[in-house]
């Protein structure tokens, strides 16, 4: 029996408005944990660089574990059992966060990728959670999203890490033969979404703000990667988002390209596999229509170098399910 694909969109950290709520979709979710599986599982020989340790005090008030770290007022952890959409949203002293998963709180909160997190145990990505938390009203969102979710996912779960760099296979995003095919961004276009503010207020009968960033399509197996007012290192950052591109590697920016621009990207996904070193053009994988690869060259010049460099990772020493609230 054949199945009805529908058309999905995934808003991405970069495009947001006031009140709009950023959803990963089950497709993501899916490709994330995937992934995620699928590189974790592969042997990888690995010299460990530097290891500042991250611990959560094992005390009740949270507040108190937190210590000097800026904290919520008020916070609630409550299991999910409804399902339904993961959503994020980031209001003027409020952050709300639905069905998201531990694993992808951790992920959320510490700014890495699903390959970057190790050593959680299983139910980490099975058991899924509501978070609502309240702050000063002065809060920017970067520190509600940042530090204060850290802080609470270490006092409430009893999270203990610490960060290790080590030499992982990435990816460089350079300029393919021929040049770059891009197109500056109008001056003005768009405005952009500062993450070192509080979070705007949304004016319901005003129009809405065209902020500069990322916005992603998904039909089937086939995706878009629209921006407008980013520049190289924002493309090469949401290239590197399993959700958005199942590279499962770091991509960097290595075209020497400033100023901002507008890009449209389509490609088709190769049936969430891992991209392989050895592939001479730096992906590997059946396709079916045009890969990321070739889409990148086509459509914007660029393309991807696959080397070793420095990567961190987060490796779990301790966590726990989170007490009652």
């Amino acid at each position: 029996m054949a199945l009805k694909l529908t058309k999905l969109e995934l808003p991405i950290m970069e495009a947001r408005w006031p009140g709009m709520a950023l959803e990963l979709t089950f497709a993501a979710k899916v490709a994330l944990l995937a992934l995620g599986t699928a590189f974790l599982g592969l042997p990888v020989i690995v010299g460990v660089l530097n290891v500042p340790v991250i611990r959560a005090r094992e005390v009740a008030d949270w507040q108190t574990a937190a210590g000097a770290k800026k904290v919520f007022e008020v916070a609630s952890v409550k299991p999910n059992d409804r399902g339904g959409r993961t959503l994020v949203q980031a209001l003027p002293g409020r952050l709300v966060m639905t069905n998201f998963s531990l694993r992808r709180l951790m992920l959320f909160a510490y700014g890495v990728q699903d390959y970057q997190l190790l050593g959680d145990p299983n139910w980490v990505a099975s058991g899924y959670y509501d978070i609502e938390a309240k702050a000063d009203g002065a809060t920017s969102v970067q520190e509600m999203e940042g530090p204060m979710l850290q802080a609470l996912l270490e006092s409430r779960f009893l999270l203990v890490l610490h960060r290790e760099t080590r030499q992982l296979p990435i990816f460089e995003l350079i300029v393919a033969k021929g040049g770059p095919k891009l197109t500056p961004s109008k001056e003005g276009s768009c405005v952009p979404y500062r993450t070192d503010t509080p979070p705007p207020v949304a004016s319901p009968d005003g129009p809405r703000t065209n902020y500069c960033g990322f916005r992603m399509g998904a039909e089937g197996s086939s995706r878009t990667l629209d921006g407008i007012g980013v520049s190289m290192a924002s493309l090469a950052t949401n290239l590197s988002r399993t959700y958005n591109s199942n590279l499962g590697r770091n991509v960097m920016d290595g075209t020497g390209l400033s100023g901002i621009f507008d890009v449209h990207l389509k490609w088709t996904l190769d049936d969430l596999t891992v991209a392989s070193p050895t592939a001479s053009d730096g992906l590997a994988g059946s396709q079916v229509g045009l890969s990321l690869s070739t889409a990148l060259q086509e459509q914007l010049g660029l393309k991807l170098e696959s080397l070793k460099g420095p990567v961190e990772v987060l490796v779990i020493d301790h966590i726990e399910r989170p007490s009652e609230n």
